[in-house]
């Protein structure tokens, strides 16, 4: 995160706040929610709310580089 964010549900529900500096993992898997034009799907490496997935404004990130992750 380049600043301070929030991360939202599918729903518009607000989870909770994520600090900056707090790394998301974009998540582009085949059960990948209904794409939204200003947001990226994912998770982050804290839990908020009891919840550490959501949706977080695309201008809140900074590339960081790809992980791959294997089944």
């Amino acid at each position: 995160m380049n600043n301070k964010a929030q991360i939202w549900d599918a729903e518009g529900t607000r989870l909770g706040d994520v600090a900056s500096g707090t790394l998301f993992f974009r998540q582009e898997t085949a059960s990948y929610p209904s794409p939204v034009h200003d947001r990226y799907y994912g998770r982050v490496d804290e839990v908020i709310s009891g919840s550490d997935t959501g949706y977080v404004l695309r201008k809140k990130l900074d590339y960081v580089g790809v992980v791959e992750i294997c089944d």
